[in-house]
């Protein structure tokens, strides 16, 4: 079959049509197989778990690349929602809340570790020093573990709303553990992501949406739950170190350096 239009692109993949219901994720080259085959793998064992997420049919080669097929979505991400209703700020932080809770269950399947997650990241920084990444592995080890099932990417453009419901989408970097990493990933995303490719004004009314966002996002997680901002917050400091491998932008990387230097010394690490 060939592939169909360009629907949509992210960092390490786009999308394409495939056929009438389902669509090409055809990840960009220089992706390890082993990360494509592990999104593979885990976002059936998770369709299987959750009813919140899109049906898997294969993993396929074509362009000289790897993709997987998936069942086709109709609907928009709660980003676009969010940018044309900005009014609904804090109903769709309320609801990605809600969402992040309902997926923090027992995994019942094999799952990389989030702990060993973050070390393995960390390790493959340059941005940190040897003595620093020692520091960081000896905190993470002290850090109490879990066994529930964690996104490691969990922010609104990876949430589709549809007339049925809501669609978690982008699977690659779940792992399992203590579900605050997971939280503490979404709140670093909000914290120091940088808005590319726009004018200073618009830099500034898009950062204090966001910051809404974040705030209601996170008070009403925190409702729902009974936890503590200081329990996420330990987890943030192990989190920003990890991103820095990720294909951020250098003034993104800057900002979590700067925020790694002080929680460290701020923690006596």
């Amino acid at each position: 079959m060939e592939k169909g239009k360009l629907i949509g692109e992210g960092r390490t993949s786009e999308v394409f049509e495939w056929g009438e219901d389902k669509i090409l994720k055809l990840f960009k080259a220089g992706l390890p197989k082993t990360a494509i085959k592990n999104e593979y793998e885990v976002s059936i064992n998770i369709y299987n778990q959750l009813n919140l997420t899109p049906k898997v049919y294969e993993l396929i080669e074509i362009d000289n690349r790897s993709g997987i097929v998936y069942e086709r979505i109709n609907g928009i991400t709660m980003m676009k929602v969010i940018a044309s209703n900005p009014w609904k700020v804090k109903k769709e932080a309320q609801r990605l809340a809600e969402l992040h809770k309902s997926i923090q269950k027992k995994v019942n399947f094999k799952l990389s570790t989030n702990k060993t997650r973050l070390k393995d990241n960390i390790s493959n920084t340059e941005l940190l020093t040897y003595d620093i990444k020692t520091r960081l592995y000896n905190y993470i080890d002290e850090l109490k573990d879990d066994n529930i099932l964690c996104h490691g990417d969990f922010h609104p453009d990876n949430i589709l709303i549809t007339k049925d419901g809501e669609i978690i989408i982008d699977w690659m970097t779940a792992t399992q553990g203590n579900p605050l990493t997971d939280i503490a990933r979404t709140s670093i995303m909000f914290k120091f992501g940088v808005v590319p490719n726009k004018t200073f004004p618009e830099k500034q009314i898009i950062n204090l949406i966001r910051n809404k966002f974040y705030l209601e996002y996170i008070k009403h997680y925190l409702k729902l739950t009974g936890v503590k901002i200081e329990q996420i917050e330990q987890w943030e400091l192990p989190v920003a170190a990890a991103r820095l491998t990720e294909w951020l932008p250098k003034e993104e990387k800057n900002a979590l350096l700067n925020f790694i230097d002080k929680k460290m010394e701020t923690l006596k690490i």
